[in-house]
């Protein structure tokens, strides 16, 4: 899987379904797509009213002063994506540089992670998973 930008066409994020979207990799913080993952597909679930995803990630060492945003979006670009509700991430567990985030209903038909900033030049492993 390509690690930044957008995938033609982007790969499904079913239920139960995990994707790696950082894979021990030092991207570059920023505010576009070199600092973002690959684009997620999210399936609409008919008889529920949104699509729960959880996301993952550990650091490879403490990363200092960091945010990672999960943002979404209707349309896969770039400058459509918003950075989800609570959805920036700025503390790790301490002993094991890891964090979680749940979000449980979202309407958004794509999702990515995006590196606005990071002190220390840690590589970053993170999977979004399909609820």
């Amino acid at each position: 899987m390509p690690v930044y930008g957008s995938q033609i066409p982007p790969s499904s994020l079913g239920k139960g379904v995990v994707s790696t979207v950082w894979n021990a990799e030092t991207p570059t913080p920023g505010n576009g797509t070199t600092a973002a993952t690959v684009a997620l597909g999210m399936p609409a679930v008919p008889s529920r009213a949104g699509t729960p995803l959880s996301v993952d990630g550990k650091f490879s060492g403490a990363p200092g002063a960091f945010e990672v945003d999960v943002q979404v979006a209707a349309v896969d670009s770039d400058t459509n994506y918003q950075t989800i509700s609570g959805g920036n991430i700025t503390a790790v567990d301490a002993t094991n540089n890891t964090f979680h985030f749940d979000a449980p209903t979202t309407n958004a038909k794509f999702v990515r992670l995006l590196l606005r900033s990071r002190t220390n030049s840690v590589s970053i492993t993170a999977t979004i998973t399909g609820g």
